[in-house]
């Protein structure tokens, strides 16, 4: 299962401690990691990248934009952060909301991550959460997860519906309308119809940013799963089953 997970540190060297945790349970199979940051919370409210090296032996997949977005949240505007990562994570395109992220969990992880804390932050499959819990208790931290749902976006089914429903609701009225309020009620009509044709196409937009996104996570999967083999390999072999199975209808195959 797809989850935002964050671990919460007093210091910065365990913190770096469970980065490399999170990367041992990643290399055994137990995650996999999409994307991850570590992250310190300064004295004045910004977010600083702590920039870590790379594990060439199996490195992380670098297919998500949603950590970099999620710090942006907790820190304020992205020009807070500095560094190499920095420009990686302002080219972000992917929103908290589309990765149904809400409000309230930021909320939370703004007043975990108080002033002088630090914070390993990582987008990742996880099929169950004893060895990731383990590890990180271990040194202290304080985790926090965010099931990200795979399945089409409920609010903006909700907002087609409730324009739709404007437009009959306008189409009945007009039925029934005097001839001096036709023109006042074809103006709303036609506002109605633009609002409708806009989530649509956001909609449409939402799919095919969530199909590419699957997509790129399954080739990437598939890349570790080649080189791996064993208990590690029938892991990742499984992940990439379970994101294919979460599939939705194609935008070109939504209603208008």
């Amino acid at each position: 299962m797809e989850k935002l997970i964050v671990i919460v540190f007093d210091e910065e060297a365990t913190a770096r401690a469970g980065l490399e945790a999170l990367r041992d349970l990643d290399r055994h199979g137990e995650i996999s990691i999409f994307e991850v940051q570590t992250i310190a919370k300064e004295a004045n409210g910004a977010v600083r990248v702590i920039e870590s090296p790379g594990d060439p032996r199996f490195p992380v997949m670098g297919v998500s934009a949603l950590v970099g977005t999620f710090v942006g949240a907790l820190g304020g505007p992205l020009g807070v952060l500095g560094g190499a990562a920095a420009g990686a994570l302002i080219g972000s395109i992917v929103t908290l909301s589309r990765a149904d992220v809400a409000d309230e969990f930021v909320n939370d992880m703004s007043t975990a991550l108080a002033p002088g804390k630090f914070a390993v932050i990582a987008d990742v499959s996880e099929d169950w959460m004893d060895p990731l819990d383990a590890r990180m208790k271990a040194l202290g931290g304080l985790i926090f997860r965010r099931t990200r749902s795979q399945v089409k976006s409920l609010h903006h089914e909700r907002d087609v519906a409730v324009y739709r429903a404007d437009m009959e609701r306008l189409k009945a009225e007009r039925v029934e309308a005097r001839a001096e309020f036709l023109g006042k009620i074809d103006a709303e009509l036609d506002r109605a119809g633009k609002k409708l044709e806009r989530a649509i196409l956001r909609e449409r937009s939402n799919i095919l940013l969530r199909e590419a996104q699957r997509d790129a996570r399954i080739r990437a999967l598939r890349v570790k799963a080649d080189q791996s083999d064993g208990e590690v390999r029938r892991r990742l072999e499984a992940r990439i089953e379970e994101l294919r199975s979460n599939s939705e209808p194609s935008a070109s195959s939504s209603q208008t």
